[in-house]
């Protein structure tokens, strides 16, 4: 999927400059990895990892990682995790910390959503799995917001 300008457009708060695959890691190990993975898939942990450095006074760049962790059972595991990178800077002056922390951790990932995991399915399906599918959209504003929640509660 690609991103056009007027989606990024769109938001004032910050523009995106450019993005790129940095990293696509895709492992199984061995014959028998395969065969456990394919009965034991359900049984794996999608976890993200959303990380952001800033590279001068304007841009920024943020690590959007998206991987599968195998239980500590399973004795055969198979390795598969993508890693985004996004290029932005913040337009406005005037915004706040919280409103950034949003921006980077809800706002910019939820426009590459689909774009990190169309490109993790068809790589499981490429790799023999070919039923391989997302249970539901990653939405990473509605995961910021159940964060954000807990911590208020806390």
């Amino acid at each position: 999927m690609k991103i056009s300008k007027t989606d990024i457009n769109t938001n004032k708060k910050f523009e995106i400059v450019m993005d790129f695959i940095k990293d696509i890691s895709f492992e199984i190990p061995s014959t028998d990895a395969y065969i456990s993975s394919v009965n034991d898939l359900e049984k794996y942990q999608t976890k993200i990892d959303i990380k952001n450095n800033p590279i001068s006074n304007k841009l920024n760049e943020l690590n959007l990682k998206i991987f599968f962790e195998a239980p500590q059972d399973i004795k055969n595991k198979i390795h598969a995790e993508i890693c985004l990178i996004i290029i932005f800077k913040i337009l406005e002056q005037e915004v706040t910390q919280d409103e950034v922390k949003k921006i980077i951790l809800a706002e910019i990932p939820n426009l590459y959503s689909e774009k990190i995991t169309n490109t993790l399915s068809n790589i499981f399906q490429q790799s023999g799995f070919k039923e391989f599918k997302f249970k539901k959209k990653i939405d990473f504003a509605e995961m910021y917001e159940s964060q954000k929640k807990t911590s208020i509660s806390n």
